[in-house]
């Protein structure tokens, strides 16, 4: 689907083994929340713009996430989020590379060390998130 007037549509490509490892991690709804997002992308090309919001370079609770693009799931509200990264795209402006799934900013969550995470959202699998996506090539920030 082209861009729209309201603004332009990223197209998403979901990293499917840290998507997988943070679902293993929580409850079926998160799962089902997930599903109908990903159907929603499928079917109008992407995600637009006006949905994606900036993730802060170092969050309160420590966390890195700097370049990254966030989005509520379901939006605009959820209590789950999907962090992604720019990447470069063969047809597009950029797409979006998805790879962190889960509660939003969960209470009682600290990082193991200022840099222990790139994103909050891998807190629950206990597993390090300071790797970025290797085929990621970030835009840079303006």
């Amino acid at each position: 689907m082209p861009d729209t007037p309201a603004g332009p549509i990223f197209p998403v490509v979901f990293e499917e083994p840290a998507i997988a490892e943070d679902l293993a991690h929580h409850p079926p709804v998160a799962r089902h929340a997930l599903e109908l997002l990903r159907r929603e992308l499928d079917r109008d090309g992407g995600i637009p713009a006006a949905r994606l919001k900036r993730c802060e370079d170092e969050g309160r609770d420590g966390t890195k996430l700097p370049n990254c693009l966030k989005t509520y799931v379901p939006w605009p509200t959820g209590q789950f989020g999907l962090v992604m990264l720019p990447v470069a795209h063969p047809t597009r402006r950029l797409a979006l590379r998805a790879f962190a799934f889960g509660v939003r900013h969960p209470a009682g969550l600290k990082p193991r060390h200022s840099s222990a995470s790139y994103a909050s959202l891998c807190a629950p699998t206990g597993r390090s998130c300071s790797r970025r996506p290797a085929a990621a090539r970030c835009a840079p920030r303006s």
